[in-house]
């Protein structure tokens, strides 16, 4: 588990990777700079659609956004705003993120856009990942087998 310098106690933080394999599923980009928001760790981007230089990224606008990935953890960067580097994890990625919910361990996963919280999928958003805990009520933090570029894409 990753230890902040500011910590006095190991505990999750959303956005930290976890369950490292030494096979690496995180991207690095940027923040698009039609992005007018900050990225949070953990939050879900999607890519977007421009020309040339690294892939950029852009907060989702609604739940049926198909999300490329996560917003990694840094302990530079509490933000990242337009036009700053980020990294993403992708499809593989053990992320610890906020349970919106009550989750049963094993449940497909979607994401709430406006919390950066997820949530077990009712079958009409995209799925993103795979609850590897169980969360027993809001606000939990989880472990999360991140399923994402979503393969429907």
């Amino acid at each position: 588990m990753t230890q902040n310098t500011n910590q006095f106690a190991q505990t999750p933080e959303q956005g930290f990777l976890d369950l490292q394999t030494g096979v690496s599923n995180v991207l690095n980009g940027g923040v698009s700079l039609s992005e007018a928001g900050t990225l949070i760790a953990g939050q879900a981007v999607k890519i977007e659609d421009s020309a040339g230089g690294v892939p950029k990224f852009l907060k989702l606008a609604a739940n049926t956004d198909k999300t490329f990935g996560f917003v990694v953890f840094n302990q530079k960067d509490t933000g990242f705003t337009a036009g700053m580097g980020a990294s993403i994890a992708i499809d593989g990625s053990v992320m610890w993120m906020t349970a919106g919910a009550a989750i049963a361990r094993g449940a497909k996963l979607e994401v709430v856009y406006t919390t950066n919280k997820v949530i077990t999928n009712a079958a009409t958003n995209p799925v993103v990942g795979i609850a590897l805990d169980k969360a027993a009520a809001d606000n939990d933090m989880i472990r999360v087998l991140i399923q994402t570029p979503n393969k429907s894409l």
